[in-house]
């Protein structure tokens, strides 16, 4: 019988659990030859494998709804309009001549129902958190695509019902708008619009989706170049932005005690997620940093491996299908692996480099070689030149955040610097404009990959894990050696 230390067995347990739930997810029927299989691997005496994997497996079949006529999911697909009265409950996401809004349904016709709806709206007249409207339309269920189940994207919130562009009345303005995600919309919204009146365009859009992760207004031109440099993962926050954040933050305070800089970088962590308007998405890369930041503040006393498989088994135990059908999931849980076992490998290599430019070395190279097997099957393209511009023009990422919200500050304050840092910040986003607009215009810049499987995604990080493996006598131990800055 094989006997296994405890740190061993949690990690059998939690990536049996990973399993389960993966394959529940897709192929729920295989889910009981693999069971069989992991009980013939349970008589060997690895008795954590079987029970994550049945854990994951019943808790990815738990999120499967049955609907009942309380339900407005049951109502999908009649083929006949019907009205319903709901509440606006998330904040409407505009993207050019339409919104998107999200509803928690209180009536169809007469019937008192529950349940979320996607709906989309004209562009105009805009709708606020908190409104209650009636929506008169067809519900459908989310649409199936050959390569890309729309229905699961929108099922890990919670929605199985959508509506498009029905007939919209407004019942009253923000109900509720003294609580506290009302608050939060406000911040956000008064944070993007005098961005926009500091920054002109395009610039202003680069800021908004480097602090606010706001992508709606970039120009298509400007995000075609970011697409075929291999840039447009710093224009949504991710776990890379909030990697940004620490760094800039533990460098600043790079001259305070150990203790003070881990409790501001935490708060720094925290603000940053409320600033941008605490989506799903946001809060998940947010924990993820968090989760390394106390990684490096402890050293090698701790086991981030465990943490990390940890906090993605807490995260997946909410929302059981952000595992499989979440993109920003799965990039900020590969990039927090990437940055912890990959950083201490390449250390040595920049350790003449200044403090702040070596940092955002190693946390480019370890996020795109972790990220880029994902990214490759979900998007099927690959930048040739993303290797060279991710070096030649990240660098400046971290300055434009830093001087676009000082600037931010300052306006806020009424402070006449602020037309120092809007002039700094400003050369620096004309420098990444350009010089991604010259590096996009490169021959074969960006390569289509038309079917790259999920076989080939598991053997590239099987491959790689073993080859940290060979290098490293414990996975998951964090070196704060060059880490000072942020621990």
């Amino acid at each position: 019988m094989a006997i296994f230390s405890q740190s061993r067995q949690l990690k059998l347990f939690l990536f049996s659990f990973f399993l389960g739930v993966g394959i529940g997810s897709i192929f729920p029927w295989w889910t009981v030859f693999v069971g069989f299989l992991s009980l013939l691997w349970w008589r060997r005496g690895v008795m954590p494998v079987v029970f994550g994997y049945f854990v994951g497996f019943c808790v990815i079949g738990a999120s499967f709804p049955v609907f009942d006529p309380a339900d407005v999911g049951f109502y999908t697909d009649m083929n006949q309009k019907v009205v319903i009265e709901a509440v606006i409950v998330s904040d409407p996401e505009v993207r050019n001549d339409a919104q998107y809004v999200v509803v928690a349904a209180e009536k169809l016709e007469s019937f008192l129902v529950e349940g979320k709806v996607l709906v989309k709206l004209r562009r105009y007249p805009q709708y606020k958190y908190g409104d209650v409207i009636t929506v008169s339309g067809q519900l459908a269920k989310p649409a199936e695509f050959e390569t890309f189940s729309y229905a699961d994207y929108l099922a890990k919130d919670g929605i199985f019902a959508v509506m498009y562009q029905p007939q919209v009345r407004l019942i009253r303005h923000q109900e509720g708008m003294f609580d506290g995600w009302s608050l939060v919309y406000w911040l956000k919204h008064g944070i993007r619009d005098e961005i926009e009146k500091l920054f002109g365009e395009p610039g202003a859009s680069i800021v908004l989706g480097l602090l606010l992760g706001m992508r709606a207004s970039i120009p298509q031109v400007l995000m075609d170049d970011f697409q075929r440099s291999g840039l447009t993962h710093i224009l949504a926050i991710s776990g890379y932005n909030i990697t940004l954040l620490i760094t800039i933050v533990g460098t600043l305070l790079k001259g305070l005690g150990r203790r003070v800089r881990f409790v501001a970088t935490w708060f720094a962590i925290f603000l940053f997620a409320l600033l941008t308007g605490l989506s799903a998405s946001v809060v998940r890369a947010s924990i993820m940093g968090a989760l390394m930041v106390f990684v490096i503040f402890q050293g090698r006393k701790t086991d981030g491996m465990n943490i990390l498989l940890l906090s993605g088994f807490l995260m997946i135990l909410v929302s059981p299908r952000i595992l499989i059908w979440d993109v920003s999931f799965q990039l900020s849980f590969v990039s927090t692996l990437g940055l912890m076992q990959l950083m201490p490998l390449f250390e040595p290599y920049v350790k003449k480099l200044p403090a702040f430019l070596g940092e955002g070395l190693l946390v480019t190279i370890a996020a795109t070689i972790f990220t880029t097997p994902i990214v490759l099957y979900h998007f099927g393209v690959f930048s040739i030149i993303s290797p060279l511009a991710n070096v030649i023009f990240l660098p400046l990422i971290p300055l434009i955040m830093l001087f676009s919200f000082f600037a931010l500050v300052s306006s806020f304050l009424w402070l006449p610097i602020v037309w120092f840092w809007l002039g700094v910040c400003s050369i620096f986003l004309m420098i990444l404009i350009e010089g991604v607009h010259l590096v996009a215009q490169i021959p074969f810049a960006l390569v289509t990959i038309p079917a790259f499987p999920w076989w080939a995604v598991g053997l590239y990080y099987l491959f790689l894990l073993k080859v940290i493996a060979s290098r490293t006598p414990k996975l998951g131990r964090y070196s704060a050696s060059r880490h000072e800055g942020v621990s």
